[in-house]
């Protein structure tokens, strides 16, 4: 008996186990957290291999009392803007099919492209994320409803640890967003104790003078 294997089969068994590893393995996430000042623009620079190369990733403006109209995101090679965040948006994804290799710029502005009314400095949460991109399409040899099931099946799984990745980057902007409003709270508990204890110093030597200025006065007015 002689026993045949399909490659693509075979091809999709092993993404769907390694995304079942990277379900289970996953500690730490690649989130991350830039401060803006107003009128700023910062770019990270990706180098994507010359094959197919999937670039995805996400953004979350962490300060929520500020408006997110100045902050602007992108992602650009060296001819065109292949992603762009909308005026508004406080987050967002993105996936794009890099055919070319070579450089890419994911870059981040508050208030350059739109102009800060506030001028105030933003705390902007962001990820990337570079894959080799799979193909979807199927040669002559293996077309048929099971190839198709078969390939429809590695797409859910791509598509799921993206979402599962996604999901993580924004625990992690949550924790970041934690930290930064811990820090504040610190800052703000630390100027109160500050200025209650300025305030019962004062408080202490007016009453200290008051006394001194009675004991005073009495022996003044006995003398007399």
């Amino acid at each position: 008996m002689v026993c045949t294997h399909n490659p693509l089969k075979i091809w999709v068994v092993v993404r769907i186990l390694q995304v079942l590893i990277s379900f289970l393995i996953t500690k730490t996430n690649g989130a991350y957290a830039t401060t803006l000042r107003s009128g700023a623009k910062e770019c990270i620079i990706i180098r994507a291999p010359p094959t197919d190369t999937t670039i995805s990733g996400n953004f979350d403006c962490l300060d929520d009392e500020l408006p997110a109209d100045p902050v602007s995101v992108s992602l650009e090679n060296s001819q065109k803007i292949l992603w762009s965040s909308r005026m508004g948006d406080s987050e967002g994804t993105f996936e794009i099919e890099a055919e070319e290799g070579g450089l890419h710029r994911f870059c981040l502005e508050n208030g350059k492209r739109n102009p800060s009314r506030d001028n105030l400095d933003r705390n902007i949460g962001w990820a990337i994320r570079v894959t080799p991109s799979h193909p979807r399409s199927l040669r002559d040899d293996e077309q048929g409803p099971d190839a198709l099931r078969a390939v429809k099946l590695a797409d859910e799984a791509r598509e799921l640890q993206e979402a599962w990745e996604t999901l993580l980057d924004h625990y992690g902007f949550l924790r970041t967003r934690e930290a930064f409003h811990n820090t504040l709270s610190n800052q703000i508990m630390t100027r109160v104790v500050r200025w209650t204890f300025l305030e019962g110093m004062a408080l202490v030597l007016i009453a200290g003078g008051q006394i001194l200025y009675l004991r005073k006065f009495m022996e003044t007015r006995r003398y007399l």
